[in-house]
C-alpha cells in the first residue's frame, strides 16, 4: 500500500474544510458576566482533572510471529507496552459505569542465532491488541448535556399577502454543549506471556513463534471538573 506522505496528511483529527464563506454584513455582541469563583472571591472553587477510577485490565492475546530467518536459539526477548486508543464514554444502560475502548500495540525486540556459533540477529515486531470494557467509576463523571444542531422547529413568517408561509425568509434555534472527555493515563504495565516454537527445518531450527500472552493494564481515568475547594461546601466568608 502506497504511504500519503503529502502535504495535507493528517495524523489526527483533520480540521473540517469549509465549502465557501460567507459574506458578513454586520456583527453585534451582547453578554452576560457570571460572578468568578476563585480565592479571596465569593466560592472557592477549581476545574481540576478529578480521578474517577484506577482501572486494571487485562487483555489476553494469541499470535503469531514470523521471524526473517530460522533461528536456533533466542538470547533475549524485550517488550514495551504502548496505547494507540484509549477512550471512554458514560454508559446508558448503566449508573456508575463507563464504556472503555482501548488499542495499542506490545512492541517486541527479539535476538536470535540461526547457528551454533556467529552473530545475533535483531529482529521488531509489534503485536496489536482491542479491547471493549465496561468499567465501575467511584467518583461520578459530570453530567452530559446534548447539543440540537438539526432545525428540527422552524421559524417561519407569513407572506405579505397574509396568503401563506414567507419563502424567503425562515430561521430556527440551535445549540452545542462541550462536554469535558473522560481521559486516560497508562500508569504501568505487565506482560505474562508463553512463546510455542514451531515450523521446524531439518537442522532443528524454528521459524514461527505462536504467543500466548496476558498484558496487564493500569490505566487512570481522569476528567476536568470544577470543584469545591471548602470541605463544608459553604461560601467562602
Amino acid at each position: 500500500m502506497k504511504r500519503n506522505t503529502g502535504c495535507n496528511s493528517y495524523h489526527s483529527c483533520p480540521p473540517q474544510r469549509s465549502c465557501d464563506e460567507a459574506k458578513t454584513l454586520r456583527v453585534d455582541c451582547d453578554s452576560v458576566s457570571s460572578p468568578p469563583y476563585g480565592r479571596n472571591l465569593n466560592y472557592r472553587v477549581a476545574d481540576i482533572d478529578v480521578p474517577l477510577a484506577v482501572v486494571d485490565l487485562q487483555v489476553d492475546v494469541e499470535s503469531d510471529i514470523h521471524l526473517p530467518t530460522p533461528a536456533r536459539e533466542i538470547k533475549q526477548m524485550k517488550k514495551n507496552v504502548s496505547l494507540t486508543q484509549c477512550k471512554a464514554i458514560i454508559s446508558s444502560m448503566n449508573n456508575g459505569v463507563v464504556k472503555l475502548y482501548v488499542s495499542g500495540i506490545v512492541h517486541k525486540n527479539i535476538q536470535y542465532v540461526e547457528q551454533c556459533s556467529g552473530y545475533v540477529r535483531d529482529y521488531s515486531v509489534e503485536v496489536p491488541f482491542t479491547c471493549i470494557e465496561a468499567v465501575k467509576v467511584y467518583n461520578e463523571p459530570t453530567e452530559e448535556m446534548f447539543s440540537k444542531k438539526t432545525s428540527v422547529k422552524e421559524r417561519r413568517f407569513i407572506d405579505k399577502n397574509g396568503h401563506g408561509a414567507d419563502n424567503c425568509t425562515s430561521g430556527a434555534f440551535t445549540y452545542e454543549y462541550y462536554n469535558e472527555p473522560i481521559e486516560c493515563k497508562l500508569l504501568s504495565s505487565s506482560v505474562n506471556d508463553l512463546d510455542l516454537y514451531k515450523d521446524f527445518d531439518a537442522w532443528g531450527r524454528f521459524s514461527r513463534i505462536t504467543e500466548k500472552m496476558e498484558a496487564v493494564l493500569c490505566i487512570k481515568l481522569l476528567q476536568k471538573q470544577q470543584v469545591n475547594l471548602d470541605h463544608d461546601g459553604q461560601a467562602c466568608e
